[in-house]
């Protein structure tokens, strides 16, 4: 829950394509969203680390340049918020890699995250679609 200091959830977005992570922060900032954005998961982790309460929802992409990927940042984010699915962006099949605490949104669907955060953060119950993947011919 979002403390009663702050007016806004607090999302900490991670992808290292510069025009992706821009767009995610511009789309949550525009939906009711406080956006950390940050480039790398090393980056990431540490604000994870110092900022773990503050952070309210975690958007990341699975695979970063480096070694702290999506799942190790989801892992930290758990120890925050272990009631709480941190949303990775992922081209692989959801089937593949069954998770409580994830959700799984291909990377090409950034208004998909606005969709599943706003969703998740509404105090009513409410039911996620899975975002049906295409095959590239």
């Amino acid at each position: 829950m979002v403390s009663a200091s702050r007016s806004k959830a607090t999302v900490l977005v991670v992808d290292d394509d510069a025009l992706t992570r821009e767009l995610l922060t511009q789309l949550l900032c525009a939906g009711g969203f406080d956006v950390i954005a940050v480039p790398a998961g090393d980056r990431a982790l540490l604000a994870l680390c110092h900022l773990g309460e503050e952070i309210d929802w975690l958007v990341s992409k699975v695979s970063l340049p480096g070694l702290v990927c999506g799942w190790i940042l989801a892992d930290e984010y758990h120890e925050h918020h272990p009631n709480r699915p941190a949303l990775l962006l992922s081209d692989l099949d959801p089937a593949e890699k069954p998770s409580a605490h994830a959700v799984f949104i291909p990377p090409q669907a950034p208004m998909r995250v606005l969709e599943v955060l706003q969703a998740l953060k509404s105090s009513e119950p409410a039911h996620v679609l899975p975002f049906p993947i295409t095959k590239a011919a």
